[in-house]
């Protein structure tokens, strides 16, 4: 077994690596935070370290998404999965429907999820004969008349596939999961009604989910939610509705903060396109490797590749793994490679992964 004396670059699509000044901080403060005597895994929701915790991880990421007062902000438990059945419940009364584009398993699955409960809901794209490689310009004319949101996961981790750019529709508000990409990107939140995020690729631990949502456009529903779905409920006690999953705020909090200090989204998304396309252009060169996804359709975070000889692959991901970079490894149905290039990966571990891709090309073809 490789004995790295360094820590490994990690590729994994989620949960994913976390800012080596981040976790710096949080060991520093693990066992006493700032003098409380005690570790924020200790803490209660309900006293005061905490509740500025939660404020200042609450006021950072109001500052680096420039969100309009009119957005509420809200820390849910219970992961991203918990939201496909958390907005149809709030956004849809019963026989109404909405629209979703299935551009891959995670939309597909919320798809699924919101017909148990209202099996009128559409599907306005579905990218399954491509293999979702295909994101499609979603426009006004595709809108079902009566639906009351347009649902999409705006970066596929499995496919490696990503919205370009955003619908910009006007016959209904749009929601978007965001999970593998918030905070990776400006965007124009004033264009979606709702967006969330799990946490465990660019913001912190699993198990935390953002749902960042414009409150004039919640409607008034006519059934009983779940409390731990309900927005409006969510909202009005500030996350703190039963215990909220504090450490891992408490992690978000700081890469808010780090991001802040790095020089906000704008400057992380400049980083990111920077590396992305130094991988791709590696990839697009080489005589061995290829990236299946057509140009225009490619995500910056989720780098998918393939060789031209699969029996190679498993020599290759064993020297990889030795050499310190981990979880190159495809999705299970898609075989092949991922390099999940998420905020955190330093610039440096791209260039350590493009030697490597280059050397190991020179060696076996």
């Amino acid at each position: 077994m490789a004995n790295f004396t360094h820590r490994v670059y990690n590729f994994n699509a989620g949960p994913a690596m976390l800012p080596t000044e981040v976790m710096e901080i949080a060991q520093n403060e693990f066992l006493n935070y700032r003098g409380s005597g005690m570790s924020v895994m200790e803490m209660s929701h309900r006293e005061t370290h905490f509740q500025s915790i939660l404020d200042e991880a609450t006021d950072n990421l109001r500052q680096l998404l420039e969100l309009p007062k009119n957005y509420e902000v809200v820390f849910f438990p219970g992961g991203a999965t918990l939201q496909f059945s958390a907005i149809p419940f709030n956004y849809l009364k019963q026989g109404e429907s909405a629209d979703f584009s299935l551009t891959g398993v995670w939309s597909n699955k919320a798809f699924e999820e919101a017909k148990k409960f209202y099996p009128r809901v559409r599907e306005v794209f579905n990218g399954k004969e491509s293999n979702f490689m295909e994101i499609p310009e979603i426009t006004d004319q595709m809108i079902s008349d009566d639906a009351k949101y347009l649902y999409i996961t705006s970066n596929n981790t499995i496919y490696g596939t990503r919205y370009q750019s955003f619908p910009k529709i006007k016959k209904a508000p749009l929601i978007a999961d965001m999970t593998s990409e918030l905070l990776s990107r400006k965007l124009a939140v004033e264009d979606f009604s709702v967006i969330f995020a799990g946490a465990q690729k660019n913001i912190g631990p699993s198990g935390l989910t953002i749902v960042i949502f414009n409150k004039e456009k919640l409607p008034e529903v006519n059934h009983p939610i779940p409390n731990l779905m309900n927005y409006t409920l969510m909202a009005k006690n500030k996350s703190l509705y039963n215990t909220p999953p504090t450490y891992s705020i408490y992690i978000a909090g700081l890469v808010f903060q780090y991001l802040k200090k790095l020089g906000g989204i704008s400057k992380m998304e400049e980083i990111n396109e920077r590396k992305a396309k130094k991988l791709y252009d590696t990839i697009d060169s080489s005589s061995f490797f290829y990236a299946p996804v057509p140009k225009n359709n490619r995500s910056t975070m989720n780098v998918v590749f393939r060789s031209k000889d699969a029996n190679l692959d498993t020599k290759f991901l064993k020297l990889a793994g030795e050499q310190g970079f981990a979880g190159l490894k495809g999705y299970r149905d898609m075989g092949g490679f991922r390099a999940s290039i998420y905020n955190a990966m330093p610039e440096e571990g791209v260039d350590a992964l493009i030697s490597f891709i280059k050397e190991f090309e020179k060696s076996h073809v």
